[in-house]
This record gives C-alpha cells, sequence and structure tokens, in this order.
C-alpha cells in the first residue's frame, strides 16, 4: 500500500472511530452500560450463547459477564435455558422484552442519524449510501482485536 493510500485508511479509521463516539454520545442515556446493551444487541441478532462466548466477544472476565447477565435477566431482557450440547452449560438468549428493547434504541438511533444525514448535501449522502456495504462487510471480516 502505497502513503497515500496508507494515510487515507488511517484517516478513514479515524472518521469511524469517532462516529462510534458520535452515536454512543447522540444516543440517550441509557440504564445499561455500553457491554450490557453489546450484550442484548448480539443477543438478539445472533441468537443464544453462552456466557464464555459473550466473555470472550466482549472482551471481559467471566465474573462481570456472569454480573451483567445476571442484571438483565433480573430485569427481564435475557434468559437462561440448558445448553442442550452440553448440561454443563447455559445459554443466554434475548427475551421477547429484550428484543423489544434492541428495536427500540435501533429505531431511536435511526431516525436520530437519519435526521443528521438529511442535513448534508447531495452528494454527501449519496456517499454515505454508498458506503454501507462496504461498511457492513467491515464488520462481519474477522480480525485480532488490538
Amino acid at each position: 500500500m502505497n502513503r497515500t493510500a496508507v494515510n487515507d485508511v488511517a484517516e478513514l479509521a479515524d472518521v469511524l472511530e469517532r462516529t462510534v463516539s458520535w452515536l454512543r454520545r447522540s444516543a440517550r442515556e441509557a440504564e445499561w452500560n455500553t457491554v450490557a446493551l453489546s450484550v442484548l444487541d448480539e443477543l438478539d441478532r445472533g441468537g443464544p450463547r453462552r456466557i464464555s462466548v459473550l466473555t470472550a466477544l466482549e472482551r471481559t472476565s467471566q465474573p462481570g459477564m456472569t454480573g451483567i447477565v445476571g442484571r438483565l435477566e433480573s430485569a427481564g431482557l435475557v434468559a437462561r435455558s440448558p445448553d442442550p450440547t452440553d448440561g454443563r452449560a447455559v445459554l443466554v438468549s434475548a427475551t421477547r422484552a429484550g428484543r423489544a428493547y434492541v428495536a427500540e434504541r435501533h429505531a431511536a438511533r435511526a431516525a436520530f442519524v437519519a435526521d443528521r444525514i438529511t442535513t448534508l448535501s447531495d452528494d454527501d449522502r449519496r456517499a454515505l449510501l454508498a458506503a454501507t456495504r462496504a461498511l457492513a462487510a467491515l464488520i462481519e471480516s474477522e480480525g485480532k482485536p488490538l
């Protein structure tokens, strides 16, 4: 990769990082921290998971994840059930209330972003829409954690 391409990629990485921070700050204050919200989103999108898998995905400790799952369970947003492939393990899944909570948060964020996008020029709106597939592919790509 030439120097210009490296600089462009670094600029893109910076803008993506600032975008994540902007989205996080723009969301209404939640009663859940970002890890709990991420866990709930993962369970909604990906289905039931073992606590050990959630721990690895969120790069947190097993006791910390157990506590998060316990609080989400107490709120009725997740449920635990035996893992059919291993009787010693437990699967955590989003409940109907958990999925509704995630849907409401996504809808609110989408409305906020859509409103902001309408303030952009036609060219900038088209550029953002054109980048949708590439950004989705980037999110789905495998990579080593930092």
